[in-house]
């Protein structure tokens, strides 16, 4: 009886824990589906055929090389499913996003993105994170533009010359 004890108090404090962790899990998996997280496979999928193309292009391989190229290929590809696929990865994602946010923030999450607001979001997302890339790289090059300008306002206010700074450059100066 006395052995009994600590087991039913365990089993009372631990099932409630469980059941948050399974509910928390939950809500990360919802947000996974709201979002259409398990579309980023095939795309990196895509990139990965891509990237072994790129590799293989400058192989000098003839004609008689095609048959071989293609089961290095097929195992390449195969071992790439193996390794990247959904039912692999999904339990990382829940992981991640569960040590990331409390399970309201979950829920709140798979919430906004179920709206037609949040829908709308994750189909223009790639579009407009790649827009907001270009405006930065344009703001650093001009950025960058001025900084010469200035370094070059510095190397006459201290009289260094130009030879002995190294990856300078002095065309496309504007003063």
């Amino acid at each position: 009886m006395k052995i009994l004890a600590p087991i039913a108090l365990l089993l009372v404090f631990s099932s409630p824990s469980h059941a948050d962790q399974d509910s928390h899990r939950a809500a990360a998996q919802a947000v996974l589906d709201a979002t259409l997280a398990q579309d980023v496979i095939p795309q990196a999928m895509y990139q990965l055929k891509a990237s072994y193309a790129h590799l293989v292009k400058d192989l000098p391989l003839k004609r008689e090389h095609r048959e071989i190229e293609t089961q290095y290929r097929e195992q390449a590809f195969e071992l790439a499913n193996k390794r990247l696929n959904w039912e692999r990865i999904q339990p990382e994602f829940i992981t991640l996003y569960t040590s990331t946010y409390k399970e309201q923030e979950l829920k709140d999450i798979a919430a906004f993105y179920r709206t037609e607001t949040g829908k709308k979001y994750l189909k223009n997302m790639p579009g407009t994170l790649r827009q907001s890339s270009q405006l930065v790289q344009a703001q650093m090059r001009d950025i960058r533009g001025e900084f010469k300008q200035n370094i070059t306002q510095l190397e006459l206010a201290t009289g260094i010359e130009k030879s002995h700074i190294p990856s300078q450059s002095t065309s496309g100066h504007q003063h």
